[in-house]
């Protein structure tokens, strides 16, 4: 990050930033809490560790979504966006799985979690809310040795 980090607000008054607002982050730095971004070069936030699916640099730009601002004027960050959206492109990644793997994989809700974060740098309860998604829609059904195509 440039020179001007230090001139990026710590808080942002209310109504400033609406959930799940689309905005521009780059990495600042790396905390135990989780990952500093600058917000579209005018404030800081934090993504919170536990919501880190990928490995990123100092540096990286990239699109984050508000995911709230919090009583102090603190901005939480994700780097997904809300579950709704995040469902559908997690739907698609999961049938581009299957598709590359001959319509069949051995992933399912059995999974574990460092398997399902390694394959589709998400977390497990998102695999399993979208492959029940898939499962409803009867694009795939779930075997004892994992997913199919229909």
């Amino acid at each position: 990050m440039d020179d001007d980090s230090e001139y990026l607000k710590e808080t942002v008054e209310p109504g400033v930033f609406a959930p799940w607002q689309e905005v521009a982050a780059q990495i600042y730095e790396f905390t135990d809490l989780g990952i500093v971004v600058s917000i579209n070069d005018e404030y800081i936030g934090l993504v919170y560790r536990n919501q880190v699916y990928t490995k990123y640099e100092e540096g990286d730009t990239l699109k984050a979504y508000i995911k709230c601002v919090r009583e102090d004027g603190r901005i939480d960050v994700s780097l997904q966006p809300n579950i709704g959206k995040h469902l559908i492109s997690t739907a698609d990644k999961i049938l581009e799985h299957l598709k590359d793997a001959g319509g069949k994989s051995s992933f399912s809700d059995k999974s574990s979690p460092e398997d399902i974060k390694k394959e589709f740098q998400i977390s497990k309860l998102v695999f399993k809310r979208a492959i029940g998604k898939l499962y409803k829609q009867k694009k795939i059904i779930i075997t004892d040795d994992g997913i199919e195509l229909t």
